[in-house]
């Protein structure tokens, strides 16, 4: 994976790279579990597999179903469009034009053709003689405006293209191109410096090519409303009803019996032909010549080209026609299997909140790894690296030496969750390490305010409690930068410690701290007196990424919730569906307790292993 060391990926249950449970029961005080099991590698979420580059995701880029109780990745969910508009005016533009319009903005939004910056309607100054100037300004002409470019000075006099009003730029910019056009083919002029494209422009030619063929089609086969008659509406739908009652019409046995006929190409320019002849040779050879004349600033570039459709073939500066904004759409996602919105913006343009947004960070714990003993001494928060001496480094591991690791859970909701975690014996792979939880099961307290958190006393550490109960500013820094008072990093400070099976290294308000231990494996198969096979040479050779270790954890984590009855008794919201069961309530709250849990797969990164690393 493409990630800083340690790192934490979440898997999304559409995978079927990972089974909906663990195949390893955690037992009272570790994780592991003898490997008697002959299915290990079809059941364990494999990291190394190579389709688990698209099954794996930072926990930002996730959503979260509460109908399904499930965590949804990009392929889980569905993009639903809500609205178009333009990022410029902010108008929105009606569905039923936006085809119609080219996906662009039809109002006065245009963009530069030269570094598609916008560009700004300016009034054009009028030069004004003697006797001009001593008439009223109701007198004098009607005012001219002109496209500018606050950016690059583009404007578009430099094309000769100017404006009667400065309302409906988009639609006075297509009139004058089509008549520009017009114009050079009735003049005449120069033909042969000009190609069929420039000499008519490509809607024309469009237009003439889909007359044309409308013409040839109706000739050839059945007129368009063949079926008009039908009460059925269409021909797809008659065609579907015949094909299941497997029967044909009288007509349709006459007319599979006849042959087509034949439809010819178009034939000139007047149907939309294009064909290469010696004119259009003369043309490019002009051209070139003009390009020889001109430096490279001069000629235009691909993305200047492909910025509009009628800018296409446009070689110069001065070729370049404004091209209207691109239209922006805003979109809901919603979930594959019970459709619901788990991310649906607010329909207004000029509003950037969302009415539905379900973030998988909001709903599911959040996993977090850190070496017991680091190296260096390093700021805990990444906010407090600001020197190139405080970035850690890529750490590196020694093949056949044990390290331990602190495995952070936090719960990001109001509700006190169990935590179970699970791990096999060996991690999968060609490099298999061993791992060891030392506390697979404990509770992480409820979510509450930030400072609360910061506030908050470990039950675990005196001395780091001590530090924190001095007073809150002193606590809060003390948990931000992971050093006390006196200037001692916490880590250094808790040194004396030794992790203990079955117990929790730390726990805070909605955080709860575990050890994990971590054997890593050898990149070298051990010697063998029996000569090996290609095959078996084949299947210990390394391939790339097979020496990051890369630990799968399945966590499953259970809550109660308490929801309120209706005025007929009947509880809120509870169905029969997975991950969810209702508790008979006990007390006089008005509600019933309803269980809800959530398992996935998780990944964790640890680091690379070397020979001879450290």
């Amino acid at each position: 994976m493409a990630a800083t060391f340690p790192y934490t990926h979440y898997s999304c249950p559409c995978s079927d790279l990972a089974s909906s449970t663990p195949i390893i029961t955690p037992a009272r005080r570790t994780s592991t579990a003898p490997s008697n099991n002959t299915t290990d590698e079809d059941t364990t979420f494999n990291s190394h597999d190579p389709r688990a580059e698209y099954a794996l995701y930072p926990l930002d880029h996730l959503l979260f179903c509460d109908e399904c109780d499930a965590i949804r990745c990009p392929i889980c969910y569905g993009e639903e469009i809500i609205n178009w508009y333009c990022p410029q005016c902010l108008f929105e533009v009606p569905s039923s034009t936006v085809k119609a319009d080219g996906n662009r903005c039809a109002r006065n939004c245009c963009n530069c053709p030269v570094c598609t910056a916008l560009l700004a309607v300016a009034v054009m100054p009028q030069e004004k003689n003697g006797s001009e100037r001593l008439k009223p300004s109701d007198a004098a002409g009607e005012e001219a405006y002109l496209l500018q470019c606050q950016y690059c000075d583009w404007s578009s006099l430099d094309i000769g293209v100017q404006f009667s009003k400065s309302t409906k730029i988009t639609e006075q910019l297509a009139k004058q191109r089509k008549s520009r056009i017009t114009s050079r083919t009735d003049s005449g002029g120069d033909v042969t410096k000009k190609t069929y494209t420039q000499r008519y422009g490509r809607e024309d030619a469009f237009d003439k090519l889909l007359t044309f063929y409308k013409a040839q089609l109706s000739e050839a086969g059945d007129p368009q409303a063949a079926y008009g008659s039908s009460p059925y509406g269409s021909p797809a739908n008659l065609a579907r009803i015949m094909s299941i009652y497997g029967g044909l019409s009288v007509n349709a046995l006459k007319k599979s019996r006849e042959k087509p006929q034949p439809m010819r190409e178009a034939g000139g320019e007047s149907e939309g032909a294009v064909t290469y002849g010696q004119d259009d040779k003369l043309a490019e050879d002009a051209l070139l010549q003009q390009i020889e004349g001109l430096s490279w600033e001069d000629t235009t570039a691909p993305e200047q080209r492909l910025s509009s459709a009628h800018n296409n073939n446009a070689r110069h500066l001065d070729d370049l026609w404004p091209a209207a904004t691109p239209l922006r759409t805003r979109k809901g996602r919603r979930c594959r299997t019970c459709r619901q919105f788990l991310s649906r913006p607010d329909p207004k343009v000029n509003n950037l909140r969302y009415k539905i947004r379900l973030l998988a960070q909001n709903h599911v714990p959040r996993l977090s790894i850190k070496p017991l003993h680091a190296p260096s001494p390093l700021l805990s928060h990444p906010s407090f690296r600001l020197r190139p001496t405080d970035v850690a480094e890529q750490p590196t591991l020694r093949p056949h030496t044990a390290y331990q690791y602190i495995l952070t859970v936090r719960n990001p909701i109001f509700e006190t969750v169990n935590i179970t975690l699970a791990t096999p014996t060996t991690t999968p792979g060609r490099v298999a390490s061993r791992v060891t939880i030392l506390c697979p099961t404990f509770t992480v307290g409820p979510a509450g305010d930030v400072w609360d958190e910061a506030l908050s006393t470990s039950t675990t550490s005196s001395s780091f409690s001590t530090t924190r109960n001095d007073g809150g500013r002193q606590a809060a820094m003390a948990s931000l930068t992971g050093r006390n008072n006196a200037g001692i990093s916490v880590a250094d400070e808790a040194g004396d410690r030794q992790p203990e099976a079955g117990k929790v290294w730390e726990r805070s308000r909605s955080s709860t701290s575990v050890v994990v231990e971590v054997v890593a494996g050898s990149l070298t198969a051990g010697s063998s007196i029996v000569p090996k096979t290609e095959a078996e040479m084949e299947r210990e050779r390394l391939e790339e990424g097979d020496e990051v270790l890369e630990v799968p954890v399945f966590v499953r984590a259970e809550w109660e919730v308490v929801e309120e009855k209706e005025g007929g008794g009947e509880v809120l919201g509870v169905e029969k569906r997975a991950g969810r069961s209702v508790v008979s309530g006990g007390g006089g709250g008005g509600g019933e307790k309803v269980k809800k849990d959530v398992g996935f797969w998780c990944v964790l990164g640890l680091g690379r292993i070397v020979e001879g690393g450290v």
